[in-house]
């Protein structure tokens, strides 16, 4: 019992990371822009993020309910840090989709 409650918090400290982290890299405004420079920036960050995800995946070991967990955290989190809805539910699904693949 304790143990999956260590497990959740490092999930939700992670997730939470992550979406700092790209909230600091690419703040909620650029979502905008449509010029090659932002697309090749947002390519850039997010498979950055990607990478530290799939690392976080293996350290843990993460499940099929760890893996819905960190998507989740990461999408509330980039809502809460002023990203559109549309934005943070792809960017989520693009991270659950990288975890699941292990790619």
């Amino acid at each position: 019992m304790f143990r999956d409650w260590f497990r959740r918090k490092e999930i939700n400290a992670f997730g939470l990371a992550l979406a700092q982290d790209l909230g600091r890299r690419f703040p909620p405004g650029g979502e905008a822009r449509q010029d090659a420079g932002a697309k090749n920036q947002l390519a850039s960050i997010t498979e950055r993020l990607y990478a530290q995800a799939l690392q976080f995946r293996q350290a843990k070991r993460l499940g099929v309910y760890g893996k819905a967990k960190l998507g989740n955290v990461f999408r509330w989190r980039l809502k809460e840090l002023g990203f559109s809805e549309k934005f943070a539910d792809e960017l989520s699904h693009r991270l659950v989709v990288h975890l699941a693949k292990g790619k």
